[in-house]
């Protein structure tokens, strides 16, 4: 059984709108995420919510809450426990914001040893033709020596060597080494490389010039404690988005969810597909090796089933968040919705005007909705003090989201 390296449904929700986001973890947490799973389908208007049809919001709400059944969706016990924020954290991120202002300086009488930040170029060739992706056209690439970044002992054979130098590094690639361009699997390769420099790095004092100088804020105490409040407000909404995942996913476990609009699946599984394919683009990836990256999956198609699943499940929750807006007599109006583009907004670090431009008004109407109905939930939920509620809906979520794939 595969888990991905992040949930599937936020690395999906971002590739497809404001930014990408790949990172740690291994929890799929498909439902119960309104600010996430919801958001997944944003660009799917046209197909996923008949944009054509100009719904008002009592008409979407009867649309898709037809041939849900709901279970008890009041009392439930979730958990709702922010982190605090501690001093490690706060310098973490000091430390990563002096990286940032750190400088570099241009080596170019030493030899280059194991941890030295190189610059080179390189041209690759197998069987003496030159191949897609293995030529750096001049533009010179940092290179750590030890990084394992590069294939076989590509790092090794710069060692020694320094600024001016052409030599050939001999490698070989591996044998699964690429889905797509296999005529390089476990072939012998040769990079003609140019050691351009050493990057020797110049770490700033971290001081209030510093902090004055590269940020909004005049001295360091003042920083430090944005740092703080931010964390801690990051904090405050992981922990939300976790309460909200155990409610919406004892809420769907519990409910009979029929007439799921298969349609609406397909198509926004095909864009949720096509925008990661046009990310892999972008990245200079080939697909199969970026979802291989990203998601750990070496099969295109056990990984589209995936997508699909992760689809049916967002369809779920909307059908059950509208069921519960009909069976509550709940509804947004005009303010609503603006304070809730606002927030999405400032969440997203965008203004209210690109959110209107990237999301559709049925969607933006929509996502109003859901989070009044997660309000109410919450409200009329139970807050305990244990996990036993989050690891239970956590071990539920897993278990409907799983895919068993071919490992790595």
């Amino acid at each position: 059984m595969r888990k991905l390296k992040k949930g599937l449904a936020v690395a999906l929700a971002m590739a497809m709108t404001l930014s990408m986001a790949v990172g740690c973890g291994d929890k799929k947490n498909t439902t119960g995420k309104l600010d996430n799973a919801t958001q997944t389908d944003a660009t799917s208007s046209d197909s996923s919510t008949e944009a054509a049809e100009d719904l008002t919001i009592d008409e979407y709400i009867e649309k898709y809450a037809d041939g849900v059944t709901l279970g008890e969706y009041k009392g439930i016990e979730y958990e709702y426990a922010p982190e605090a924020v501690t001093a490690d954290d706060i310098q973490s991120k000091v430390d990563s914001f002096i990286s940032s202002c750190t400088t570099y300086n241009e080596d170019k009488t030493s030899a280059a040893k194991m941890g030295d930040i190189v610059n080179i170029d390189f041209v690759g060739t197998v069987d003496g033709k030159e191949f897609e992706g293995g030529n750096s056209d001049g533009n010179g690439y940092d290179l750590t020596l030890g990084s394992k970044s590069f294939i076989d002992d590509f790092e090794d054979q710069i060692v020694g060597h320094k600024a001016g130098d052409t030599f050939d590094v001999n490698v070989t690639f591996p044998e699964d080494y690429s889905t797509t361009n296999t005529e390089l699997n476990g072939k012998d390769a040769v990079f003609k490389t140019t050691v351009n420099y050493i990057k020797i790095p110049v770490e700033p004092e971290y001081n209030d010039e510093l902090v004055a100088n590269n940020t909004s804020y005049k001295t360091v105490d003042e920083y430090e404690a944005s740092i703080k409040a931010e964390l801690e407000a990051s904090n405050e909404t992981a922990a939300l988005t976790s309460a909200q995942n155990v409610v919406m996913t004892s809420v769907i476990n519990k409910a009979q969810i029929e007439n799921v609009p298969e349609d609406e699946v397909e198509s926004l599984a095909s864009e949720i597909i096509d925008n990661l394919k046009a990310q892999a683009s972008s990245y200079n990836f080939d697909y199969a090796t970026f979802i291989n990256y990203y998601y750990g999956y070496s099969d295109e198609e056990s990984f589209a089933e995936y997508v699909k699943q992760i689809c049916e499940e967002s369809v779920k929750e909307k059908k059950a968040v509208c069921a519960i807006a009909k069976a509550e007599n709940i509804t947004i109006d005009a303010d609503e919705e603006t304070a809730y583009i606002k927030k999405l907004a400032d969440n997203n670090s965008t203004t209210e005007d690109q959110i209107r431009e990237q999301y559709s008004s049925e969607d933006l109407m929509y996502y109003t909705l859901a989070d009044k109905v997660m309000t109410f939930l919450l409200d009329n939920g139970k807050k305990v003090e244990s996990t036993e509620a989050a690891t239970e809906a956590t071990t539920a979520s897993e278990e409907t989201t799983e895919v068993t794939t071919e490992a790595n």
